[in-house]
């Protein structure tokens, strides 16, 4: 039983070397992730703003198409004026000069309100550039970090992952199932020593008898208030990391 403690020491040594590495990162993950949402945001009002001022620009086009036939129609309803011979052929050509003058000033009247429209769009359009290419410049100056600071751990990383696997498969499958339950519960530390009678995890004292059978190391003994798993070191044994 003293060698599976032993495997399982050297496991939690490993572990907490592992999360080490974890903690250089800091926050640069989740910084990321963050950045890689708000650039998500950022393209999707992009769009937005294009799709807009495109619709803009699209119906004024339109606009612009519609006023040029009306005004060609009532240049060709002026020209006919010339030529009608009776009252009721004056009064028709004059109705259809009325409409379309009715027509292209509701035509100027929607184009005036479609170019204030078409400008605060274009300035949205912008704004929108600007600010992803803010985003995306901090998303790259981020990534580089995160990236740097992965390459700089990577053997280190590769071969404590390597040492992990090999001891971990000379573990019994159940005393690395309770390992692996305590480890991220108990800050991953599974397993501590007794100091001055007491767990070195929760420090409840422990009964001298359950001392002395954690000192023969016949079996694994979990602490009855935290559940840790408890070894016996002796004074002059180096403290684990």
């Amino acid at each position: 039983m003293k060698v599976a403690i032993a495997h399982l020491l050297d496991l939690q040594s490993i572990d907490n070397k592992l999360h080490q590495i974890e903690l250089a990162k800091g926050n640069l993950p989740e910084k990321v992730k963050k950045a890689e949402s708000e650039l998500e945001t950022a393209r999707a009002v992009l769009s937005k703003c294009e799709s807009n001022l495109s619709e803009l620009q699209k119906e004024l086009r339109q606009i612009e198409s519609e006023i040029a036939k009306l005004n060609e129609d009532k240049k060709k309803y002026d020209e006919q004026l010339y030529a009608v011979t009776t009252n009721k052929e004056y009064d028709a050509v004059t109705l259809e000069i009325e409409n379309a003058i009715n027509k292209i000033d509701e035509l100027e009247n929607r184009q005036l309100t479609l170019f204030d429209a078409e400008k605060d769009a274009g300035e949205a359009l912008q704004e929108a550039k600007e600010m992803l290419a803010k985003l995306e410049k901090s998303f790259q100056e981020t990534s580089v970090k995160l990236n740097k600071t992965i390459e700089a751990n990577a053997e280190k990383e590769k071969a404590l992952t390597a040492q992990r696997q090999e001891t971990a498969a000379k573990i019994r499958p159940e005393f690395l199932r309770l390992y692996e339950r305590i480890r991220k519960p108990k800050d991953g530390l599974p397993l501590v020593t007794v100091e001055r009678g007491a767990c070195g995890g929760c420090y409840t004292n422990i009964p001298p008898q359950r001392i002395m059978e954690i000192r023969e190391a016949d079996r694994l003994i979990v602490c009855e208030h935290c559940g840790r798993i408890l070894f016996w070191q002796e004074e002059k044994e180096l403290t684990i990391n």
